[in-house]
């Protein structure tokens, strides 16, 4: 009987320490929860969830290289939009169109010439109508879009011409090689710097074009030599006003 009595003791003493023991523990925790640096843990592990997700994603670099092209594409078509100039609702620009001085003299002409068309071997195929409408001076022309001004003491002799092709097939011509300037009654015969040629004229259609001559601005006597390189000539007199 004495041994089950200080057998039954010793059990009942361990179960008393298991169990403070147990409570220890159990009470310790909430003071783990409160302690400053378990935030800091807690802040830390969420970073390296974080990091761990990018690094982890495939799909990263793509959306970054998307959100670029996406910016530069935006301030390219915002660049575009601003600088594109406006136009009016018959399609016509309101803010580029070139404008230039106008003549410093004029004059109606509306002589008309008839010259054959040839074929490469030099037979005549048809003829075509060249019609010297008017004949003006100017400080200011236009030249593929671009205003060019005289240099000082010079400026400009245009003919306004009209080319009229009556045959079933397109030609090109050098509308330049039909009129030579004789100024102030020189022997030099002057040929257009100022032209469009080759002149493109559709088959039985009408162009209209321009030649010019860079002349002294003092220049009295103005004529025109009109025919063909190896023809006939016709001298017209300009008094431009």
């Amino acid at each position: 009987m004495k041994n089950f009595a200080e057998n039954i003791s010793t059990g009942i003493g361990q179960f008393y320490k298991t169990s403070v023991l147990a409570m220890v523990d159990y009470s310790a925790a909430p003071s783990r929860l409160n302690n400053p640096t378990s935030s800091y843990s807690t802040g830390g592990s969420q970073f390296k969830k974080i990091k761990r997700f990018f690094k982890n994603t495939p799909y990263i670099p793509f959306v970054i290289v998307g959100a670029i092209v996406l910016i530069i594409a935006t301030i390219v078509i915002r660049g575009f939009v601003n600088n594109h100039p406006k136009t009016n609702t018959l399609g016509a620009s309101t803010n580029n169109q070139v404008n230039v001085a106008k003549p410093l003299a004029q004059q109606t002409l509306n002589k008309n010439f008839d010259f054959p068309l040839k074929d490469a071997t030099g037979k005549v195929v048809s003829k075509f109508n060249y019609e010297i409408l008017s004949a003006e001076e100017d400080n200011q022309i236009i030249i593929k879009g671009q205003i060019a001004t005289a240099v000082q003491g010079k400026t400009f002799l245009l003919l306004n011409l009209k080319i009229t092709n009556n045959y079933d097939k397109d030609v090109q011509l050098n509308t330049r090689d039909y009129v030579r300037l004789i100024v102030d009654n020189a022997a030099d015969r002057l040929a257009a710097d100022v032209h469009n040629d080759p002149v493109d004229v559709q088959a039985i259609s009408t162009k209209y074009t321009r030649i010019g001559f860079p002349i002294n601005a003092t220049a009295k006597d103005l004529k025109l030599e009109v025919g063909e390189i190896d023809g006939p000539k016709q001298t017209i007199q300009l008094s431009l006003q």
